[in-house]
């Protein structure tokens, strides 16, 4: 089994991140999505490394639209 993961960070129009949430868990498995920023409407999407091309073909056929979040945006990282 491949434990590799893959996130990438997008934004969205933060009234639309629920409607993205609600999109991607529809796909069983697919993707996990976490908001970093809900006024920015910045958020991260995990992914096995194996649903790569579903991704982008799920991303370009959303009626969303997506950005690339600006590349000097920190994530957070907790440690526990």
């Amino acid at each position: 089994m491949n434990s590799c993961s893959e996130s990438l960070v997008l934004t969205v129009t933060p009234e639309k991140i629920g409607l993205f949430r609600f999109i991607l868990e529809s796909y069983d498995n697919l993707a996990i999505l976490t908001t970093l920023d809900r006024h920015q409407g910045v958020v991260m999407l995990r992914y096995p490394a194996g649903n790569q091309a579903e991704i982008e073909e799920l991303l370009t056929a959303l009626p969303l639209q997506l950005g690339q979040a600006h590349p000097n945006f920190e994530v957070e990282k907790t440690v526990n």
